[in-house]
């Protein structure tokens, strides 16, 4: 597999697997210890962190998706959902390496798989705060991706949830 080097810009959107989109608003050195290091500073909704120039080819990192992606997103969640274990750490372990992958299409069937559990089962807390922050992920990115109005672009996500546990609920009768 071939690394993709990403080439930045301040004013460029970035998704970071942890904090998601953000836009880099900047670039500074910094003094660190013996070390004089380049970051970018990039913006989230949330919060501002400064990310090591030679971080940015992580695998953690990309630009921002085209919104074609976000249309096969939709398409794999409207789909049945995948029965997560009954094994709770194996299920977080499952997630965390899910959500290190830095994938909208990784992202948009762990969302639904999560989804389709807390309908059948109610999710743990920490559980369901993964699911959140990776529905809001989704949306910030695609309305960025799409430059569209997130709160229309939740609801078609959310649409597409419900049609994922109709698939789950009629398959289990």
């Amino acid at each position: 597999m071939s690394k993709i080097t990403l080439e930045l810009k301040e004013g460029d959107h970035i998704v970071h697997a942890t904090h998601g989109v953000g836009k880099i608003t900047g670039i500074e050195s910094k003094q660190l210890d013996e070390d004089k290091r380049v970051f970018y500073v990039v913006k989230t909704k949330k919060l501002t962190y400064w990310l090591p120039v030679v971080q940015s080819q992580s695998g953690r990192i990309r630009q921002v998706c085209k919104p074609s992606t976000f249309k096969h997103a939709l398409t794999d969640m409207r789909r049945e959902p995948e029965p997560l274990s009954n094994n709770f750490r194996k299920r977080l372990k499952y997630i965390k390496e899910e959500m290190g992958k830095c994938s909208v299409s990784t992202n948009a069937r762990l969302i639904r798989d999560l989804h389709g559990r807390n309908a059948e089962k109610n999710l743990h807390v920490n559980e369901h705060r993964t699911l959140d922050k990776l529905k809001d992920q989704f949306v910030n990115e695609w309305s960025v991706a799409a430059k569209t109005d997130p709160g229309e672009l939740r609801a078609k996500m959310e649409d597409a949830l419900s049609q994922s546990v109709a698939k789950m609920l009629v398959a289990s009768k």
